[in-house]
């Protein structure tokens, strides 16, 4: 946009604690048919890196601004300063983890042309919750029956019952600058923006569609669900409202409209226990008292109604029988307390120096829960870590590592007893975590498929997937662990509940950043190679549906290898000194076919990281060992000749073929060529996967099982900082030093 050029629509996005949707929110934005607006993303000091992403988007479209706060001043107060930065003809205004449907700024554009002009343009909403459920606004019929012409406020009051919010409209920015409009700062700051502006505007106008989907969070996204003293901010935003309202003695026949709004809205906040504690219950009723108090009408008598009983208990500052009804209502769902007192009694105290590792649906010692183990008996040898595994693997548990069998009465006991839970997979759904007791899921790779809630819409991927069981179990996550923030928004966003993001790396991935040369030689010579031999890596995923299935229960093999080469064409590829090894997805069990000597199934090696230590070359396709192996910054090729199936079956959150970590073979033959030509080693090649590692091995700096130990047994906070990626000296490939 050309500097001086006033756009029609100035956008006002605020961002805190929103990376998890900042992006969807954006894309919505810069997505419309109408094009003629500007974005003003505001960074409200947000330390989980929202700003970061404004920068980004503004480096890519012109039409968005970044604006970065030194402090963290709370909504309203970072809505100002946006404003300030707008020059649009109309002002929207537009949240962080919310969204506009396609058409809309179009549809507003005209609307406003059809007006003429009016101060306010007024839109309709659906919420849209976590599970994929939409839910129209309440009164979204006035629209419709009322919704005509041009009026004010005190010509179609339906209009102010609506939900108090400052995104549902469109703001004449002439209108705002001549009265002067600002937000004030604390919690529930839109009521006084809705109705001074609403009251003030001699000119209303509505469009009557869905604009925007108001995110509905699970948990934790929205800023009023938060319980503590922020909470009491309402008296105060109310005590403005009433104030402005009495200052005019022409909006006097609002005042009774007003305060019933005001207790009800009140009254609301009370009866959230996510809001208000219950030891606060008490205090915050005799404060809404006293604001009741100071703002009744004269003459004013409440509603025979429910409604109108409970502002005559506020009133009357009764808050005995107020108490009184939520104990009752609060009886009717009372569980058992047979049950209850009979857990009790079956439970001990737990151990605070117990352990429980798990990985792969107790199928394996490995991954990331294995590099916990190992650097907890470095760092907390007080801890005792006991490993989880089922009946037919009990050989995978290497002597000395203690153990439990799954389902067995020693791992019931290890259940009931161990304070930590650390595993890559989530447990089964029947365990009943205790007061105390602390997990940590550890991920066991950086997504690339699609995952969690977001698999609702893929439905050959997530057949017979039970979306409340699934977000029971996340429920218990305490911490979970991140090796980039790709992926922290990832996990934010499609499992939605509480839980502490560690963004300390994938410990796993420790020994390919601390490995030496003598040691990588030593993994080599172990699987029959010395320097000469080229060897390559071929991790091909599975395929949903063909060779694979998800259940609740994990992941149900049928039968399929993954492999989409073949293997005895690649060897021959690789030249007279090349060597393949194929490693196929751990859920499942058929072997690959090859009858050349030079290729070896290394599908059951106990360790997929000394397999890329032994690697000089990775080939794979969707599967997430690619962001692991960039690590080691090595070559990486890709063969997505069915990458239409892949997406249209299991979907991905970015087009590899677009951001690549290598060379991208659309076919076997061009992969077979790249090998032969060199162009896979070649310098091209080299930049894809450098900005690969960037974006993706952000964390991964050899340290992270030290964090984690540090911060979750140990308590510490003050964990080692992250190194830079170019301060960081990846294990060698041995072919690659040989061949200088």
């Amino acid at each position: 946009m050309a500097l001086g050029t006033v756009p029609r629509f100035s956008i006002v996005v605020p961002c805190h604690a929103s990376r998890a949707w900042l992006r969807p929110c954006l894309d919505s934005v810069l997505g419309q048919s109408f094009t003629d607006f500007e974005v003003i993303g505001v960074d409200d000091a947000d330390p989980d890196g929202s700003g970061r992403i404004l920068d980004e988007y503004a480096a890519a479209d012109a039409r968005v601004r970044a604006l970065h706060l030194d402090d963290n001043v709370g909504l309203g107060p970072a809505r100002n300063a946006g404003l300030k930065e707008c020059r649009g003809e109309y002002v929207l205004f537009l949240d962080a983890d919310d969204s506009y449907l396609p058409g809309s700024l179009e549809a507003i554009a005209a609307r406003i042309d059809i007006a003429n002009q009016p101060d306010l343009v007024l839109f309709d909403y659906e919420r849209v919750f976590w599970d994929g459920r939409v839910m129209g606004s309440q009164r979204h019929d006035a629209f419709a029956r009322e919704g005509a012409g041009v009026f004010t406020a005190a010509e179609r009051p339906i209009f102010l019952t609506f939900l108090e919010v400052v995104w549902n409209k469109a703001y004449r920015r002439q209108f705002l600058t001549r009265h002067g409009f600002a937000f004030t700062s604390g919690f529930y700051e839109d009521a006084p923006w809705t109705y001074s502006t609403m009251l003030t505007a001699e000119r209303i106008a509505t469009l009557d569609r869905v604009v925007v989907h108001y995110r509905q969070h699970r948990t934790g996204g929205n800023i009023h669900a938060t319980s503590g003293r922020r909470q009491w901010d309402i008296f105060d935003q109310y005590d403005r409202v009433h104030a402005f309202i009495q200052s005019d003695p022409e909006l006097a026949g609002w005042r009774r409209f007003a305060f019933d709004r005001s207790l009800d809205h009140i009254l609301a906040v009370l009866a959230k226990p996510e809001r208000i504690d219950a030891d606060d219950r008490a205090e915050f009723f005799h404060t809404a008292h006293a604001f009741a108090k100071r703002w009744k009408p004269e003459g004013y008598g409440a509603d025979r109604t429910a409604r109108g009983f409970k502002r005559w208990l506020l009133i009357h500052d009764d808050y005995a029988t107020y108490s009184t009804l939520k104990l009752s209502a609060r009886m009717l769902h009372v569980p058992s307390a047979g049950k209850t007192v009979g857990k009790l009694l079956r439970r001990g105290k737990l151990d605070p120096n117990l352990v429980a590792y798990a990985a792969y649906w107790f199928k394996q010692y490995a991954c990331n829960p294995r590099a916990i183990y190992e650097k907890a008996a470095e760092l907390a040898p007080h801890l005792r870590g006991v490993w989880v595994v089922d009946n037919e693997h009990v050989d995978a548990v290497p002597e000395g590592v203690e153990y439990v069998v799954a389902d067995s009465p020693a791992y019931e006991k290890l259940l009931d007893k161990a304070t930590y839970f650390v595993s890559n997979m989530n447990w089964p759904k029947n365990l009943d975590k205790r007061e105390g007791q602390i997990h940590l899921q550890t991920q066991h790779g950086t997504p690339l498929k699609t995952m969690g809630t977001d698999l609702r819409h893929h439905p050959q991927a997530c057949r017979d997937l039970d979306l409340d069981e699934l977000m029971r179990q996340v429920d218990r996550w305490d911490f979970n662990l991140s090796s980039n923030r790709y992926s922290s928004e990832i996990w934010e966003r499609t499992y939605p509940s509480y839980f502490e993001e560690l963004e300390y790396g994938y410990p796993r991935n420790d020994r390919l950043l601390n490995a030496s040369l003598e040691q990588v030689r030593a993994v080599r010579a172990a699987l029959g190679f010395d320097d000469s031999h080229l060897v390559i890596l071929y991790a091909p995923t599975f395929r949903d549906g063909v060779d694979s299935v998800r259940l609740p229960t994990g992941l149900q093999d049928l039968g399929g290898t993954g492999v989409r080469l073949d293997l005895d064409q690649l060897a021959a590829a690789a030249g007279e000194h090349g060597r393949v090894l194929v490693r196929t997805h751990y859920s499942l069990s058929a072997a690959p076919e090859s009858h050349s000597g030079v290729v070896i199934d290394v599908s059951r090696h106990p360790r997929v990281e000394d397999l890329m230590l032994a690697a000089d070359v990775l080939i794979s396709d969707y599967s997430s060992i690619t962001f692991d192996y960039a690590n080691l910054d090595r070559p990486i090729m890709l063969h997505v000749e069915d990458q239409a199936f892949y997406d249209g079956r299991r979907g991905t959150y970015f087009d590899v073929a677009e951001f690549p970590p290598g060379v991208v073979a659309r076919s076997a033959e061009e992969l077979y060529a790249a090998l032969r030509n060199g162009t896979f080693a070649a310098p091209e090649a080299a930049k894809h996967r450098h900005l690969y590692r960037e974006k993706f091995c952000e964390f991964d700096d050899g340290r992270a099982a030290e964090r984690v130990v540090r911060r979750v047994f140990l308590g510490e906070t003050d964990v080692p900082a992250i190194a830079p990626l170019a301060e960081r000296s990846p294990a060698p490939s041995a072919y690659f030093v040989h061949n200088g």
